[in-house]
């Protein structure tokens, strides 16, 4: 009879094997090495020998009610991945809640477990243990639990690695590694593409100058995120699911589940496609590694063949020079070093135990290994449910089979884990969950008994088989039954929603059918207004049609003032030169880039940007419209190869010999005889303060409107007594200053996004404050194309001209929506998706879901150390409030007859000419705003500028640039409150054909389908590159057509950093094969076919015909709407 149980290490495994001895009646005494508990999760600066080591951003992949303990949920708050340093409170929760400390020997190392010498006869193990003191003791136990785990022993396989002694920066493994500080500006290659991997390669590749992620095989990677938002396991770890995967063949399987990987990114095209099949080895569970790879900052290499001094050369041959660091993420070996060989059955390259944990080669199983699996599921659960069953065996309560048929059955179990999974001697512990939890709940007398709650509890059946299947379902029935499960069970998702639930949201939803009827309405009565003024007066619209008669104007321009050299002013520059102009750009720094040039501090009256900004606009769509982005750079690029971008674009249209360098405008005034000359006064000062002026025929004004920031302190009372810092998002640079700090990010524009983001990795908590939420949307579509490639076509804009505006928002937001549940997480914003701009970000989602960021209402000001919120709520000890608020668009140096707006501001015609003018000789260049790239709008607002300057094209008259002014300014208002806001809309494509025209270069569609279909078909269904602003007309480039025709080649180039296997035709098609499943489901469950044989069984057939009806209304609701909260 076993009563003393040793319990070797204090980790979840340890945890619940105490507890689990303890329900059973037994008396646990645990060993741990640490002072503490928490084992794995439990977070040392520095890591320690023969231990379990973690890094300091470590965020748990399984989501907290999968990773729960059967009877203890986690806390309803709790995002639901936690931060490592969460998980070891709620462990530290469970220990207090169920007393268990008081079992555990702090800092008592297991030396030895060996057998008594009358093991034979009492199955007692001695256990040899010494202190902290090192003073040696021995125990005498009726069992022991090892619950050690399996990551204390780095596999550094440096034999493998030929030239490793020469390497001449540092190399170590992935179990040292805490942060990435000492990778900030280096080259580091990561060898291993693991979850460990992954996670330190996209890290590092914050700092790094370069990160190379070599990988031997590939992986197939998944993120954290699910359909609508859901943790993934939430959505896809389910009974139902379970089923299919034991009905289907593994072929359709797999392809059914790469079919949806490679929808969301690629995986040949993005270097990740491994060797095996998604169902031979568990994913890669990574959100940011794909938008890593998009953006170039982290690129995917094969394995590292050989290492010469501080080269890396890999097997494709290619070479990385200059590698400052690398990091093994190359696994661990698995040892109990305590145990004795005898208990020790090899089966093949692994450690045999019966189930995954009793030595099948015992006389007495009191021995157990709890927690040495490897599943797509938490290790938590899974350890639970060993444990229960260990200690129901120990106490006679189960019986194992003979050594005989346990040794036969681990054989067996080494043969099905080689056929089935891609093992090694690292990963020989591969376990599918749903089966292997209900394997042991059926030897325990817990596996929850579906047909038996559909006969007595409906609802409770439902939610089994349709929802995730969590430990809770373990504890309904039998020993160990639980008063609380059911009750878990269905607040399940309550719990997933709860700490979503930050920002207060209208609850009121648009009615798209009464929305569609209004829309008829309005073109019905607008059509039959247009009828009636036609017949009753046909010449009233020809009357107003002719009143758009241009305005001309002939005086020569010969010489240009382009204020600014950032990238409107080189642009500027170049389109002066190509009209035979001669511009003189004036810079105030000593660099060309304007807003991209990074400065580490922010300069007065100029734009400033943080050190880790991409861009948020792919290279194809957002390059000038004759110079192609290089083919190998990433299609989101860093702003250092941005701005390098734009130093090539200079160089090679020899654009530097115009600009005057640390040159500031200090004003641009109208000359006496403006009206007939329509020339200019400049007045500059250069860098030793000396004033020149100089006449110029006209000015290109370059100078952007990012430079004087928006900080409305005033606005939020107590601000003056408030004792953190606030600051403009201006001045921000990196999270550095907000390390371990409580922040919080005002405004969520794509600056407050990012920045909100990037300081919620190392704050110890980051809130975003908005006003009326945002849409968020991500750089990647499907199949992991960038979003701008496959959004911004003329076959989408023509539908949105076509669609009814309701239509178009309901199928966005759908799609949005089902990706994450805006309103789960708090962001659904008061307008509809169509209306504004909508904020790209890629990460926001998932810090959401990890509780690092969390969404609050808008700022209603400060108290001392503390901000309360509009709905309220009050958040204390903040250190730091960054305001994303945006900028005041002034430009000083013109002239104040100019900034005739309701507000002050800048009146545009087409965001470009002031209309006040009697002369078009000035333009303000890169003053608006769109859902789209900036740089091919202002090269062709450069083009008409300039046409327009020499009177090649004409403008309207003043009432009638100012009528579309105050027209298009009350439609933007619609969707934009605030006028000045208003007047900077634009809609990309339209925009652009408009000036397109003025210029004489809109490509003409019918022309093309009629005389080159292929390059029509590029055009009209691809996306809108500027390249097709070249293509004829003033400015026509002869390599147009060909960059049309190759944008996706330039696309893929830079991903093709990694052989990849090529995919198989399969002899079958798997639609071929669901087809003929379907047709033999529906024939099995046929009425008229199954009633002879359940003759009599009406309940039954009712409660088939009610759960038939329920799974078509829960597939169908999944498919059309996603999960509602």
């Amino acid at each position: 009879m076993v009563h003393r149980v040793a319990v070797i290490g204090a980790g979840p495994c340890g945890l619940t094997s105490m507890k689990a001895c303890l329900e059973e009646g037994m008396m646990p005494t645990c060993f741990e090495s640490s002072d503490d508990i928490g084992g794995l999760w439990r977070f040392k600066e520095v890591s320690e020998p023969n231990r379990a080591s973690i890094y300091r951003s470590l965020t748990i992949n399984i989501s907290k009610e999968m990773m729960s303990f059967s009877d203890f949920p986690v806390q309803a708050d709790y995002p639901n991945y936690m931060h490592h340093s969460k998980i070891q409170n709620y462990f530290r929760m469970y220990a207090e809640h169920f007393k268990l400390l008081k079992h555990i020997r702090f800092q008592t190392l297991v030396k030895n477990v060996n057998q008594t010498p009358d093991f034979s006869r009492t199955g007692q193990w001695e256990v040899v243990t010494e202190n902290k003191d090192g003073k040696e003791e021995r125990h005498v136990f009726d069992a022991v639990i090892c619950c050690s785990g399996h990551y204390s022993y780095p596999n550094l396989p440096l034999k493998e690695f030929p030239g490793i002694e020469t390497f001449e920066g540092k190399y170590f493994h992935s179990w040292d590694y805490k942060g990435p500080e000492d990778m900030v500006g280096k080259k580091v290659v990561v060898i291993g593409i693991g979850n460990s991997g992954s996670d330190i390669a996209v890290e590092s590749s914050r700092v790094a100058e370069q990160v190379y992620l070599s990988t031997r095989s590939g992986a197939w990677v998944i993120r954290q995120v699910s359909d609508n938002g859901l943790p993934v396991d939430i959505k896809y770890l389910t009974r139902f699911v379970h089923i299919l995967s034991q009905l289907l063949p593994i072929r359709i399987l797999n392809w059914l589940c790469e079919t949806k990987l490679n929808a969301m990114y690629d995986h040949t095209m993005y270097a990740l496609k491994p060797k095996h099949r998604f169902f031979n080895q568990i994913p890669v569970i990574n959100d940011d590694l794909p938008l890593k790879i998009l953006s170039g900052s982290v690129i995917i290499k094969p394995n590292v063949k050989e290492i010469c001094g501080s080269s890396v050369v890999f097997e494709d041959g290619s070479t990385v020079e200059n590698v400052d660091t690398i990091v093994f993420a190359t696994g661990y070996n698995y040892d109990f070093p305590y145990l004795p060989s005898s208990s020790k059955y090899m089966s093949g390259h692994r450690l045999g135990l019966y189930k995954h944990v009793f030595p099948p080669n015992l006389e007495h199983p009191t021995l157990a290994v709890v927690g040495f699996i490897h599943a797509f599921a938490a290790i938590m659960t899974q350890a639970e449910m060993q444990a229960r069953w260990v200690s129901r065996v120990f106490n006679g309560q189960v019986k194992l089979p003979s050594n005989q048929a346990m040794i036969k059955s681990v054989d067996k179990d080494t043969k099905d884990i080689e056929k089935n999974y891609i093992v090694s001697r690292l990963t020989p512990l591969h376990v599918d969950f749903v089966t292997y939890m209900d394997d042991l709940a059926g030897e325990i007398g817990v596996r929850p008994s579906l047909l038996w709650l559909f006969f007595t509890d409906y609802q409770m059946f439902k939610m089994v088989l349709w929802g995730p299947v969590t430990s809770y379902q373990y504890r309904l029935k039998g020993p160990g039954k639980w008063d609380g499960a059911r009750r878990a069970i269905s607040t399940t998702l309550n719990r997933v929603y709860q700490p979503l639930k930050t920002r207060q949201l209208e609850t009121k939803e648009a009615s798209v059918a009464g929305s569609l009827f209004k829309l008829s309405l309005t073109l019905m009565a607008g059509g039959a207004a247009v009828y009636y003024i036609h017949v009753r007066n046909p010449t009233t619209i020809p009357t107003l049609l002719a009143n758009l008669r241009p305005q001309t104007f002939s005086a020569m321009v010969r010489r240009v003032a382009v204020v600014g050299a950032g990238s409107s002013g080189l642009a500027c520059i170049k389109i002066c030169v190509e009209e035979g102009l001669e511009p003189v750009c004036f810079e105030s720094s000593d660099d060309i880039g304007g807003l991209w040039k990074f400065k580490e501090s922010p300069e007065p009256e100029r734009s400033s940007i943080y050190r880790s900004l991409v861009v948020n606009t792919s290279k194809e769509m957002m390059c000038y419209s004759d110079f192609p982005m290089p083919a190998d750079y990433p299609n989101y690029m860093h702003n250092s190869q941005l701005l390098q971008y734009y130093r090539l674009y200079a160089d090679h249209f020899d654009l530097l010999r115009y600009i005057h360098f640390q040159t500031t405008v200090k004003s641009v005034a109208q000359r006496p005889d403006f009206s007939l000359s329509g020339q200019w006064d400049i007045v500059t000062i250069n860098k030793d303060g000396e004033e020149e002026r100089n006449v110029f025929d006209a000015v290109m004004v370059c100078s952007g409107h990012y430079t004087h920031p928006s900080l409305p302190l005033s606005g939020f009372p107590g601000y003056e007594t408030f004792s953190g810092r606030c600051f403009h998002s201006w001045e921000y640079k990196d999270a550095d200053a907000c390390r371990g700090k409580r922040v919080v990010v005002v405004g969520i524009g794509n600056s407050g996004g990012d920045i909100a983001v990037e300081i919620s990795r190392s704050a110890k908590k980051t809130f975003l404050s908005t006003r009326e939420g945002a849409w968020v949307i991500g750089r990647m579509s499907s199949n992991g194309l960038p979003l701008d490639m496959t959004a911004i076509t003329r076959l989408n804009n023509m539908l949105t001209l076509l669609l009814p505006n309701t239509l178009v928002n309901w199928a966005a937001e759908r799609a949005l929506n089902y990706k994450y549940d805006h309103r789960l997480y708090g962001l659904k914003p008061k307008h509809r998706l169509m209306d504004r701009r909508p904020l790209i970000n890629d990460d926001l989602p998932g810090r959401i879901l990890q509780g690092a960021l969390v969404m609050k209402t808008n700022l209603k000001g400060f108290k001392d150390s503390g901000v309360e919120f509009e709905d309220g709520r009050v958040e204390e000890n903040i250190d730091a409030v960054v305001f994303c608020t945006g900028y005041n668009g002034t430009f000083p140096f013109l002239p104040s007859v100019l900034t005739d707006g309701p507000q002050r501001e800048l009146t545009l015609y087409k965001t470009l000419f002031p209309p006040s003018l009697v002369r078009p000789t000035l333009a303000v260049m890169g003053l608006f705003q769109t859902k789209g790239p900036i740089t091919p709008i202002v090269e062709m607002q450069a083009r008409w500028a300039v046409k327009v300057f020499t009177g090649s094209s004409c403008l309207p008259p003043k009432e009638k640039m100012l009528e579309v002014i105050e027209s298009e300014r009350k439609r933007n208002m619609k969707s934009y409150p605030c006028p000045r806001t208003a007047a900077l809309q634009v809609e990309y494509i339209p925009y652009l054909d408009f000036m397109a025209k003025e210029v004489g270069v809109r490509p003409n569609l019918l022309t093309l389908l009629l005389t080159d279909p292929v390059l029509w078909v590029r055009i009209f269904f691809g996306p809108c590159t500027p390249y097709q602003y070249r293509l004829t007309g003033p400015g026509q480039w002869a390599g147009a057509r060909q960059s049309i025709l190759t944008q996706w080649e330039r696309l893929a180039q830079p991903f093709r950093t990694r052989a990849v296997p090529e995919s198989r035709p399969s002899a079958i098609s798997p639609w071929a094969l669901v087809l003929g499943g379907t047709v033999a489901m529906a024939f099995v469950l046929s009425k008229t076919e199954i009633t002879p044989v359940l003759s009599g069984a009406a309940q039954f057939l009712d409660r088939c015909k009610m759960f038939l009806k329920d799974s078509w209304l829960h597939q169908t609701k999944m498919i059309i709407f996603g999960y509602t909260v």
